[in-house]
């Protein structure tokens, strides 16, 4: 199994925002990269359980997890792939033995990436990185990305995009690269768009590329940095876990972060009822079918305790809550709406907070519901 996201992508700052994680919290996230739980562990949630249904991903999570527990901070940011390092593999050698079997089964045949920093590792930035060293040269030259990146106003943001960076030249190649094809096959999973009806997705990513490259703050936006050169010129802007003033706290406290390999739901069907209070899904509504997204919907419920918080983003499938919970579940758009413009991941198309309000119901038992098993894309 490979791993297909090395780092989120999906904004912590939103995420954080939209969560409101207190000491009173028991969360389940979403794994991916480990990025964003690390960032919701910064409030000290009462527990954190991060569940991924590839191994490769809690693999990679539990690495990053020795890597803060047993490594100093400039080790660690050198190890991960963030700063320049000679020595990853030797810091590799002492961090095994802290792992589980089957990550270090695992570990142990990634020397290639291990060698380069495994922040960089995942099929997704690997598909950055392709545009990166053979699309963009094509486009734009250093000089120019890194004046695009240097714009501190919105109206010198706005100005440059419209006079030097959008010339016929990127759109073109933007079209292809970002297309549903080179995407699919390069990027992601050709599965992942088993649900989309979008017509022509590189029309779509591209209206989306337009507004984070004119209306939200660049200067900041450590998603559109990372695209364009593959790094991060100033950490105390990037991820929180790779900020120099989290270290302390996470070293303290990442142990405190479980881990589960498996579905969702089959996570959640081990748990009691009221035992969540905050979840944060990434985008995994996105590859589900209605009856499945129900589903899920319906054992988050059994799970969650009132007024519990749920928040995810969609790229190119919408979810809604379904008809017959809407009496159980609040969209909360108020929030949603006031979060989602400055989300600095600026290719999804939609963010959304929902919030739970139990009233003393129980959702009708899952199996009843559906007989249907999740897709899994």
């Amino acid at each position: 199994m490979r791993i297909q996201y090395a780092q989120c992508w999906e904004d912590p700052r939103t995420l954080a925002r939209a969560l409101e994680i207190t000491p009173d919290d028991d969360v389940v996230s979403i794994a991916s990269g480990g990025d964003n739980c690390f960032a919701l562990l910064l409030n000290n949630p009462r527990s954190l359980t991060a569940v991924d249904l590839n191994p490769a991903q809690i693999h990679l999570v539990e690495l990053k997890i020795q890597a803060i527990q047993k490594l100093d901070y400039d080790d660690f940011i050198g190890f991960v792939g963030a700063h320049p390092c000679r020595d990853r593999l030797k810091l590799y050698s002492c961090l095994r033995p802290g792992l589980s079997q089957e990550s270090r089964e695992y570990w142990d045949g990634q020397t290639e990436n291990l060698f380069k920093g495994i922040i960089h590792c995942g099929k997704f930035e690997q598909y950055f990185s392709i545009f990166r060293r053979i699309v963009l040269p094509l486009i734009h030259n250093q000089k120019t990305v890194q004046q695009l990146l240097s714009a501190s106003l919105f109206e010198e943001q706005k100005n440059f995009h419209e006079k030097v960076w959008n010339n016929r030249r990127w759109r073109w190649l933007f079209h292809l690269f970002f297309g549903k094809p080179l995407l699919g096959h390069l990027g992601r999973r050709p599965s992942y768009f088993r649900y989309v009806t979008v017509e022509n997705v590189a029309d779509e990513l591209m209206k989306r590329t337009q507004k984070g490259l004119t209306e939200v703050q660049i200067k900041d936006n450590l998603f559109i940095e990372y695209i364009l050169t593959g790094q991060y010129r100033n950490l105390e802007t990037a991820h929180p876990y790779l900020q120099k003033s989290n270290f302390p706290f996470l070293k303290e406290h990442v142990g405190k972060i479980q881990l589960y390999c498996g579905s969702l739901e089959g996570y959640l069907g081990g748990l009691e009822k009221g035992s969540v209070s905050k979840f944060n899904l990434s985008d995994i509504f996105e590859y589900m079918s209605e009856q499945a997204f129900e589903q899920a919907i319906r054992e988050i419920l059994r799970v969650s305790c009132d007024d519990a918080k749920l928040a995810f983003w969609t790229l190119l499938v919408q979810r809604d809550i379904p008809q017959s919970l809407t009496d159980q579940i609040d969209s909360d758009t108020t929030v949603s709406d006031k979060l989602f413009p400055a989300d600095r991941t600026f290719f999804y198309g939609s963010f959304n907070r929902w919030q739970i309000h139990l009233k003393g119901q129980s959702p009708a038992p899952v199996d009843q519901v559906y007989a249907h098993s999740f897709i899994k894309g």
